[in-house]
C-alpha cells in the first residue's frame, strides 16, 4: 500500500517546460482512499535546494534525502503520476512537517 506522507524516488522524465523532469524524491499528498483504489498518486517533489523557503514550499527536517541535507517540498510543482513511476521507498515525513506541507498546499491552491 501507498501511503500519504511516504517519500519515494519518482521517475519524472519525459516531462517538458518547466516540470520537474528527473528522478528525485516525492512525497504522496494524495489521500489514503484514493492511492488504494486508482492507478495513479498525487505528489509533490521535494529540492535539496538551499536559500529561503517559499510560501508554496514546506520545509523538510535534514536527514530525509538519506544523505543529511535539509529538503524541501515544491508544492507548487504537484503531479498526478502513474504508480509505475514510483521507484524505492526513502521513508515517510514526520507529522509536523506533514503539517507544513499541508499548509503549503492550502496556500498553492487557495484553500
Amino acid at each position: 500500500m501507498i501511503a500519504r506522507g511516504e517519500v519515494y524516488w519518482v521517475d519524472f522524465r519525459g516531462s517538458v517546460g518547466a516540470e520537474i523532469r528527473k528522478m528525485r524524491p516525492a512525497v504522496v499528498v494524495s489521500e489514503d482512499a484514493h492511492n488504494d483504489h486508482m492507478a495513479t498518486v498525487t505528489v509533490a517533489p521535494l529540492s535539496s535546494a538551499q536559500g529561503r523557503v517559499l510560501p508554496n514550499e514546506a520545509a523538510v527536517p535534514e536527514g530525509i534525502l538519506g544523505d543529511g541535507r535539509p529538503a524541501r517540498v515544491k508544492t507548487h510543482q504537484l503531479r498526478a503520476v502513474d504508480k509505475s513511476r514510483l521507484r524505492e521507498k526513502m521513508g515517510v515525513l514526520p507529522i509536523g512537517a506533514m503539517a507544513d506541507v499541508d499548509a503549503s498546499l492550502r496556500i498553492h491552491l487557495g484553500l
